[in-house]
């Protein structure tokens, strides 16, 4: 097992956010999160990338079976660890092309750099100042390719992305996964993982996983929403009886 989360509880200034979360990514796997706003899933992903505020209080995090839980985020990444971020920060005075000089150690980024929208004269803006939210999403996604990751996590890459931006995020996971990666991809919509066929759909839901299956939970999930999916029940009767 590449990532195991197990029975994790997080706290954020003495509130618990996380209870009991336990899920698993093995190499080359792409691996569901899904679960409304607010359910915990950002807090799950931090706490597995080691964020100082979120605190866990309960449980372990082992990577390649070597418990990191206490591990501070810096030496999580040295490992292999690599967080996209929900909402990526904009650094003045940092270009775009320096960061990836850095990250890329004299390799050619070009033609890929080109591949996910980027032209050589945007690599020498300031980092994500003024960027769109696609092209914010698209850049993180072009650090997590040259970085090439042991595991990576994807926080809500689809979110306020258009539908051409979602397709290269989907075409890099999969060049990812190639890779033997192991993809923990976070999500309260359905329409980036149906274009990576995931092996497994955990979903979350007022600071629980509630439930995992396969991408048959997802249909469910788009029927009836994610209130059926905590009480195990639905209005719509056929949901659950199918």
């Amino acid at each position: 097992m590449l990532l195991k989360i197990e029975n994790l509880t997080v706290k954020v200034q003495d509130k618990l956010i996380v209870k009991d979360a336990s899920l698993n990514v093995s190499r080359g796997e792409i691996v569901v999160l899904m679960g409304p706003n607010g359910s915990g899933k950002t807090t799950l992903a931090y706490a597995i990338m080691g964020h100082p505020r979120y605190q866990v209080v309960k449980g372990r995090i082992l990577f390649k079976g070597e418990d990191i839980t206490a591990l501070p985020p810096h030496e999580r990444a040295k490992k292999g660890i690599f967080l996209v971020f929900q909402n990526p920060p904009e650094i003045y005075g940092v270009k775009v092309k320096y960061l990836l000089d850095f990250i890329s150690v004299n390799r050619d980024y070009s033609d890929l750099a080109e591949k996910l929208g980027f032209s050589a004269e945007s690599l020498h803006r300031d980092l994500n100042v003024g960027f769109s939210g696609g092209e914010r999403k698209r850049l993180e996604v072009l650090q997590m390719l040259l970085t090439k990751p042991a595991v990576a996590i994807l926080d809500e890459p689809d979110s306020g992305v258009d539908i051409d931006s979602v397709k290269i995020i989907a075409d890099a996971i999969r060049e990812l996964v190639k890779e033997d990666t192991g993809i923990l991809l976070i999500t309260h919509y359905t329409k980036l993982a149906r274009y990576l066929s995931p092996s497994r759909v955990y979903v979350m839901f007022k600071g629980r996983i509630v439930t995992e299956g396969s991408i048959d939970l997802m249909n469910k999930i788009d029927r009836c929403g994610y209130q059926c999916i905590d009480l195990g029940k639905c209005s719509l009767e056929r949901c659950f009886n199918e």
